[in-house]
């Protein structure tokens, strides 16, 4: 049966399918490297911080170059087994290097067992990259519209809800466990083949739109100028990674803040579930919004939420967890707002191929990704030495100077950060410029959603992605 599909409803719907078939191994494994990695090798492997988060930032690093290179490859292939799907069949299979990651051999050493974690991190970002870079490309090409495209991810996050509460819980027994390890390796090993297998089953069911480009492609570099040099884009890629560095530096911090401050880390579950909850609920309002405010304010009032979050963490050092609760529980509202950033990109990249009369959904999701993985690189860099310098000592009572270097990096930290995101937010003026709506239903003069940025409607034939 053939990948390709003129019947772009189907071609949506097969995306919606994906979800519902890899929702519960992508959030169950993505959830727990997020949510327990870093204290996992630095007090369970025994691994120095610095050199774990050095590890982490380079190869998250790696995972954005490769994600652009990825995506640039994927938006050029053709042959008749598509030009996305093929990479996701290769990226499911390389997830069995989710084991590898948290079962180092035994007696190996901190040299060596670093050098395997390395090579396993490299291993499992190929994987995550080759299958999320384009199932992401094909998220843009078969949503086509602002409201589908947010809808998307929206439907996503909830279908994939229990198992990120399941990782939470997971990551909870695991930290209470006598023996981490011990008690973490069955389920490292199930989890990983078992999501292998689900990531296979999902790609082979995937349909892609035919896809004309008007031109031929540049080489890489001069595409790679042409896509940097659109003025919105730079705008909207600084903005994403000042939320991607505030966003990673209250997930890396929860289990520090929860064992090392508020001294409570058989309660660290209900801080995240906390967050997941409001963010996933708070989608949905923020998606019902879309249609009065558009989704440029949506960011906006996210990114303003977030500061008021970071600028409350004195209070966890007076009230302890009732107020890191409260944070988590307005992070986790501020977060949700960050679902329309994925729909403004995507009119970014159908600008750019009104203009270029090239189809690159591929290289603008990658892009996209890279800003967030640096964002996260730079915080686990941050973490990892600044606990190193203070004198952090895994399993014990920290000194003064690494409780208040905690405290830094989950509040001022972030906070210096996202202000200036919100300026460059609120001069973002694409829309207004272009004449295409951001979402809202009456966009000044220029009447609907449909007429405006000419997407066909969901059930039309289409010979263009």
């Amino acid at each position: 049966m053939s990948v390709y599909t003129e019947d772009a409803r189907l071609a949506y719907r097969r995306i919606i399918e994906f979800f519902a078939i890899t929702a519960t191994p992508i959030y169950l494994l993505s959830g727990l490297f997020g949510y327990l990695f870093l204290i996992y090798a630095t007090d369970t492997l025994m691994l120095a911080p610095a050199a774990v988060g050095t590890l982490l930032a380079l190869s998250s690093i790696y995972d954005g170059v490769s994600d652009l290179l990825l995506g640039n490859w994927s938006d050029r292939t053709k042959g008749r087994f598509g030009r996305r799907r093929p990479y996701m069949i290769a990226g499911s299979l390389l997830f069995v290097s989710f084991i590898g990651l948290w079962l180092p051999p035994e007696n190996w050493g901190s040299p060596a067992s670093l050098l395997f974690i390395g090579v396993m991190l490299i291993a499992y970002q190929t994987a995550y990259t080759l299958l999320a870079v384009p199932f992401n490309a094909l998220g843009i090409e078969n949503g086509q519209t602002p409201q589908r495209r947010t809808a998307l991810l929206v439907i996503g996050s909830v279908i994939g809800l229990p198992a990120t509460i399941g990782a939470i819980l997971l990551m909870q027994h695991l930290v209470n466990a006598e023996d981490v390890r011990a008690a973490g390796t069955p389920w490292f090993i199930g989890l990983g083949l078992a999501g292998v297998l689900l990531f296979l089953i999902g790609s082979m069911r995937v349909k892609e739109l035919p896809v004309r480009h008007r031109t031929a492609e540049r080489n890489f570099i001069q595409m790679l100028r042409e896509v940097l040099s659109i003025g919105y884009h730079n705008r909207l890629l600084a903005v994403q990674a000042i939320e991607s560095f505030a966003f990673a530096s209250m997930a890396f911090m929860v289990p520090y803040v929860m064992t090392y401050i508020i001294g409570q880390p058989e309660r660290m579950m209900f801080i995240f579930i906390a967050y997941l909850l409001c963010a996933r609920i708070s989608q949905i309002g923020w998606l019902m919004l879309v249609p009065r405010i558009g989704m440029k304010q949506i960011w906006i009032a996210g990114l303003a939420i977030w500061v008021t979050v970071f600028m409350a963490f004195p209070l966890v050092l007076e009230f302890g967890f009732p107020a890191y609760l409260g944070m988590a529980i307005v992070g986790g509202i501020a977060n949700g707002a960050a679902v329309v950033n994925f729909a403004m990109l995507g009119d970014i990249a159908d600008y750019d191929a009104r203009q270029s009369g090239r189809q690159r959904q591929g290289v603008y999701m990658t892009i996209y990704r890279l800003v967030a993985k640096l964002a996260a690189a730079a915080v686990a860099f941050l973490l990892g030495w600044t606990l190193q310098l203070t004198g952090f000592v895994p399993q014990a009572e920290q000194s003064s100077a690494t409780i208040a270097a905690i405290a830094l990096c989950t509040s001022l930290v972030p906070v210096l950060a996202l202000i200036p995101g919100i300026i460059l937010l609120r001069g973002y003026d694409f829309y207004e410029r272009e004449g295409m709506s951001d979402g809202r239903r009456h966009f000044v003069e220029h009447g609907s959603l449909d007429e405006t940025n000419g997407a066909p409607a969901l059930g039309e034939k289409t010979a263009t992605a």
